[in-house]
């Protein structure tokens, strides 16, 4: 099935709606509750790595119930609802919320997300089973999220808004505008693959199999390689806006000029990209892109304050790179996920995309969850002029530790064996097999 070039938009654009709240959600908010309303930062980080744990239930039961269901629409537009709610709730938050209420909201938040947002990426992997067209829907879908990110970057500079709770509200209420136009135009036109797959008699695996998924050791070393990238891509995430005022002691105008910057160019590579992986492979273009973050990253403690002009070109290199990581990982998991029906029989597409969306929350929380205590214990956020430790702390955990990681991702996937013509293979095997299925019945 290749889908056509309206489906595909109208498939990507709720991406936009979903990535708008996304630099509040990881960045912004946690410094927000942790710092500006005085929850604390050890709270704070203990309160996220706590919501993230829950995913590790909610996750593959999510997963597993959308393949046992045949939709994924009804999962979609559902959890788009519930995330609405928590997510009006989190961005709007009373002058002094305390641990409590930042849990509640931001667990209805992050349920809903996952509703919505594992049952979109298996929708998105089942559009097309090609393996060239599968990096350009990903491509289509993350570009869109680009767009939104961007959009929550410029929403206040735009209507010049230098209050940062202002700025969170704002961006909330745009997020449910925009999610309800763009989600009511996917539910009424794009159609359901995984429902097609049901009548035509690929049933999904019964119960969720941890074992045979354990089996599965592509799938495996992919899913380890996307959780370390994850946690490689989150220290710096959560810890942008410290170090931005604390070590480089830069405003708010300039770190989110800087933010701005850094999506913008992510956006114009993943085009780049998704072509060099036609030609050269998804895994080795990915691992190509790592290495230049790295290149970049090695250069973040030889700065100083004041360099915004250093840290932008920082930014534009590692931006750059950001594309790949967003655009080619999972179109990789897209061609495992092909391996693991041939290989395992069922079809469990979005309990695998549940693994693999609990895979990078775990990694975001965790994030916040080592950060924030650890520089809220140096005192970095109380102290007028940070110490020196806390500085060179922040240095390691924002820079040192990132380019570690990705060298061990670079390791486990420069020789992954699913290439185009390994995909066309196992997709050529897969239609024979649903041929002599539908033959037998």
């Amino acid at each position: 099935m290749r889908p056509d070039s309206l489906s595909v938009l109208f498939y990507a654009l709720p991406a936009v709606a979903a990535a708008i709240p996304t630099i509040p959600a990881y960045v912004l908010l946690p410094g927000f509750y942790g710092d500006t309303l005085g929850v604390g930062l050890a709270v704070t980080g203990a309160v996220l790595l706590a919501v993230r744990l829950i995913d590790v239930v909610t996750d593959p039961l999510i997963g597993w119930i959308s393949d046992r269901s045949g939709r994924r629409k009804i999962w979609v537009v559902l959890g788009a609802i519930i995330a609405g709610v928590g997510l009006w709730h989190l961005f709007s938050p009373p002058d002094d919320p305390d641990g409590l209420y930042l849990f509640v909201w931001a667990s209805v938040l992050f349920l809903g997300w996952t509703l919505f947002q594992i049952p979109y990426l298996a929708w998105g992997a089942e559009l097309s089973g090609d393996y060239r067209q599968r990096s350009a829907i990903t491509a289509w879908r993350e570009g869109c999220g680009l767009i939104g990110i961007l959009m929550a970057g410029a929403i206040p500079v735009m209507m010049m808004i230098d209050d940062r709770g202002a700025e969170i509200r704002m961006i909330g209420l745009v997020t449910v505008i925009a999610g309800a136009i763009t989600i009511g135009l996917l539910a009424w036109k794009v159609p359901d693959p995984h429902h097609l797959k049901h009548l035509s008699g690929i049933s999904p695996a019964r119960l969720p199999d941890f074992r045979s998924l354990m089996r599965n050791r592509l799938f495996v070393r992919l899913l380890s390689a996307w959780w370390v990238n994850g946690l490689a891509n989150g220290l710096p995430a959560v810890c942008f806006p410290l170090f931005v005022r604390y070590y480089l002691q830069l405003d708010s105008a300039a770190e989110n000029i800087l933010i701005l910057l850094y999506f913008a160019v992510a956006i114009l590579a993943i085009p780049v990209w998704v072509v060099m992986a036609g030609r050269f492979g998804k895994h080795r273009v990915w691992c190509g892109a790592m290495i230049m973050a790295i290149a970049a990253f090695v250069f973040v403690p030889l700065l100083g304050p004041g360099d915004m002009a250093a840290f932008a070109v920082i930014c534009v290199v590692t931006g750059a790179a950001l594309g790949a990581d967003l655009a080619l990982p999972p179109a990789i998991q897209a061609d495992v996920d092909d391996w693991d029906r041939y290989r395992f029989g069922g079809d469990r597409t979005a309990l695998l995309f549940a693994l693999w969306n609990m895979a990078n929350k775990l990694a975001m929380g965790l994030a916040v969850g080592i950060a924030f205590p650890v520089l809220g214990a140096l005192g970095l956020t109380t102290d007028i002029t940070p110490t020196s430790t806390a500085l060179i702390v922040l240095i390691l955990i924002y820079a040192v530790i990132p380019v570690v990681l990705k060298t061990m991702v670079i390791v486990m996937m420069w020789r992954f064996p699913i290439d185009a013509s390994h995909q066309n293979a196992i997709r050529r095997r897969l239609s024979r097999r649903t041929v002599t299925l539908q033959g037998a019945s």
